[in-house]
């Protein structure tokens, strides 16, 4: 069982993984923030890339509030393919082998200049657990 923060607002409490305080969120949240559609703040972040609220099974390129995504990124969504574990943790290890991959270019670029090479499974269950 995962280590849980449990925070108490208006006599409501809520249970989040303890994940929002590891060093591997930091470095996501750098950019990402996980807002969930009533505009609740799941984990604060930046707003320079796509919210990561719903991203387990989400379509690539799939947040329709971020305009930003890169032309190989969404060759890649044309593909079909979507945020699964397997695929967010290949991504996550090196962003343009992945898209690379995927469209078959082997010029694809993403626009994320970060590769994370452990704990992006922890992080995909984190953000799958903020999405439920």
């Amino acid at each position: 069982m995962k280590p849980l923060f449990a925070l108490t607002l208006a006599g409501v409490t809520f249970a989040t993984p303890l994940l929002a305080d590891d060093p591997r969120w930091r470095d996501c949240r750098t950019c990402h923030a996980v807002e969930a559609p009533d505009g609740s703040i799941l984990a604060r972040g930046g707003r320079s890339a796509p919210n990561l609220y719903g991203i387990a099974n989400r379509p690539l390129a799939g947040d329709s509030g971020f305009r930003f995504y890169s032309d190989d990124l969404r060759a890649a969504a044309a593909t079909g393919a979507r945020w699964t574990e397997d695929n967010f943790v290949a991504y996550l290890r090196d962003p343009d082998q992945f898209l690379r991959s995927v469209t078959g270019d082997p010029d694809a670029e993403s626009g994320m200049h970060i590769e994370m090479r452990s704990g992006a499974r922890e992080v995909f269950e984190f953000l799958r657990d903020l999405s439920q």
